[in-house]
């Protein structure tokens, strides 16, 4: 009986105490699902809300962004150094001591975006007395095959012509010259004095001799692996062309002044000539 009776006295100890761990267990374990509910609940929000709240963000910089590298672009575009000189004359002509001060911060800025510019342009080539030589050879050995296109210039003519073209392989400026350039001075030399003289005469075919002669000089002149070859057939191309409508438009006059019954008289041209 004694021991029925400390077995029950423990018994209500026990569930005296039971309802407390128990509670306090609960309490605890509601408490962290609780939170750990609202961290969810945080991490959901910030998972649904991250799209729209972060993106229009993102989309303003790169709009700012692209608006910015526009606007840099435009302002490049328009400062070549032919227009930042321009600007620097602008901003000290008849400008007083005071306004230069004023200015000095725009001169300055100016002055270091004509250099930047400068900077990015490629380095020129040096005179070398070898490449000058090597240039003279090429243009002499590439002379041997244009037999049948000098014997249209008159020998006189040649002489002199070809005098000109060594000196300037041997000049500096041609080192830096492309061949658009190349081919300018080659005509000045060549093809506008022969020119003056054939056209008169109506010696067409012997221009288009002097056409390929002024192209092929012109090539030879120029720097190692230069392919120019597109280039100087388009240009010879127009050359025919043109002394083809001029030949046709010379027979045109001279038909008309035959019906007109001045088949005997001097063509304007002759009297030029």
């Amino acid at each position: 009986m004694a021991d029925d009776t400390q077995n029950n006295d423990h018994l209500i100890l026990d569930e005296e105490s039971a309802p407390r761990t128990g509670t306090n267990t609960y309490s605890r374990s509601c408490l962290q699902a609780s939170r750990a509910s609202d961290i969810s609940s945080l991490q959901d929000t910030m998972d649904l809300d991250d799209p729209v709240a972060i993106a229009p963000k993102s989309r303003r910089r790169e709009t700012a962004g692209a608006k910015k590298a526009i606007e840099i672009t435009e302002d490049q575009e328009d400062d070549s150094q032919e227009q930042l000189v321009m600007n620097l004359l602008d901003m000290v002509a008849d400008a007083t001591p005071d306004e230069l001060v004023t200015r000095q911060d725009k001169m300055t800025s100016t002055l270091l975006r004509l250099k930047e510019l400068q900077d990015q342009q490629p380095p020129k080539v040096s005179f070398n007395p070898s490449i000058a030589n090597s240039r003279r050879e090429r243009l002499e050995g590439t002379l041997i095959y244009l037999t049948s296109e000098l014997s249209a210039i008159p020998a006189s003519n040649w002489a002199s012509y070809k005098k000109k073209l060594i000196n300037l392989c041997e000049s500096e400026q041609i080192i830096n010259m492309e061949f658009p350039r190349r081919l300018l001075k080659v005509t000045e030399i060549i093809y506008l004095p022969e020119e003056l003289e054939a056209i008169p005469r109506e010696e067409f075919g012997r221009m288009q001799s002097v056409a390929r002669v002024c192209a092929t000089a012109a090539q030879a002149m120029g720097p190692d692996g230069e392919n120019t070859d597109g280039l100087a057939e388009k240009w010879i191309s127009a050359k025919v062309q043109d002394l083809e409508f001029l030949k046709k438009m010379f027979g045109s006059m001279r038909n008309t002044f035959k019906a007109s019954g001045l088949e005997n008289s001097m063509m304007p041209w002759e009297r030029q000539g």
